[in-house]
């Protein structure tokens, strides 16, 4: 059976709703985070790191472009979360801004 590995960066967290949707998709405990140094990941290390999860599902909840890239051109199973709702916030300035919605996430 395929792995399901999460490429997420080291300083995000997956939402509630993300958890949901990989729980009852691919099971509880059926998948795992592969967490990505704030910092990143030379291009080198990338290519290395693509290398050792051929024949594995991985799910993208941080852009990370190369590495989809890579993923994709060595035929590895990709799939990316995607939230196209966005939320209003006023901060403290006054200043409106636009940021992700915490619901409606999508794998695709």
């Amino acid at each position: 059976m395929k792995k399901v590995i999460v490429i997420i960066n080291e300083q995000h967290q997956l939402l509630v709703n993300q958890v949901r949707i990989l729980n009852n998709s691919y099971g509880m405990n059926n998948w795992e985070c592969l967490k990505v140094p704030a910092d990143g990941w030379s291009l080198e290390k990338i290519k290395r790191k693509i290398k050792k999860l051929k024949g594995n599902i991985i799910i993208f909840a941080s852009p990370i472009p190369a590495m989809i890239k890579f993923a994709m051109l060595a035929g590895i199973e990709v799939r990316i979360f995607h939230n196209d709702n966005r939320e209003k916030v006023e901060l403290p300035n006054g200043k409106i801004i636009s940021r992700v919605a915490q619901e409606g996430w999508q794998l695709v």
